[in-house]
């Protein structure tokens, strides 16, 4: 399955796509700071806690925390999981864009059956990408003090839908890894992919000690607000 697909300086393209894949999680990650709820007690959550809620009734228990939340604290919250969302937009194409790129660099150095899987794994990423917009677009829908349960049919459909981009993304990037680590091993590799290589880790370093640097930023104290839900 040798599908003709040529781009020109394909490395340093990677290298800006990769960048902004790091770019966009690194502001997610900062926005996730200031991601409170009150579920039992005022507690911080993760995007990942509504992507993965046990039922519907407890994601829209954290949704509905946010706006039983004193109003500063409130307020602060709705707008990072907003502004979180709405970068997550800007991200997924580039995320998606990384692992197809890379799919399909891998590919044209396989033998048919190799270049006929990742041709495949390349293009199947156009299924997490609809799967990733779609999420968001239930969330912000959901994000409304009134908000209520969905129905089991529908929250079925919502878990299916992150479980099908998560597994298809994560099996695109395993054999992407797997793919890179072999044909490094091997000494199967262009001398030149060496400065691309070293591009890529310098980004990640720099992005880690931004990461680090911003820790504490927007730390709160929650003791204040643990007498609430009392």
């Amino acid at each position: 399955m040798n599908i003709p697909f040529y781009i020109s300086n394909n490395g340093v393209i990677f290298c800006i796509i990769f960048g902004m894949v790091l770019l966009t999680s690194f502001i997610m990650n900062l926005l996730s700071k200031n991601l409170y709820t009150l579920h039992v007690f005022v507690r911080k959550f993760s995007i990942l806690d509504l992507q993965f809620p046990a039922t519907a009734l407890e994601l829209a228990t954290y949704i509905r925390g946010i706006f039983l939340l004193p109003k500063e604290l409130s307020s602060k919250s709705l707008r990072a999981l907003k502004a979180q969302l709405y970068v997550d937009f800007l991200f997924m194409p580039f995320a998606y864009g990384t692992i197809f790129l890379l799919c399909i660099l891998l590919s044209h150095k396989m033998n048919y059956v190799g270049n006929y899987i990742f041709t495949v794994l390349a293009w199947l990423q156009i299924i997490p990408l609809l799967c990733d917009m779609t999420e968001n677009m239930y969330l912000l829908r959901k994000i409304r003090p009134d908000v209520t349960p969905s129905t089991p049919r529908i929250h079925k459909m919502y878990q299916l839908i992150v479980k099908i981009k998560w597994t298809i993304a994560t099996i695109g990037v395993i054999f992407c890894v797997s793919a890179l680590c072999y044909f490094w091993l091997t000494g199967n590799f262009s001398n030149s992919t060496l400065r691309y290589f070293i591009i890529v880790f310098v980004m990640i370093l720099i992005v880690a000690a931004l990461t680090k640097a911003t820790a504490n930023i927007s730390k709160t104290d929650l003791d204040k607000y643990q007498n609430i839900g009392n």
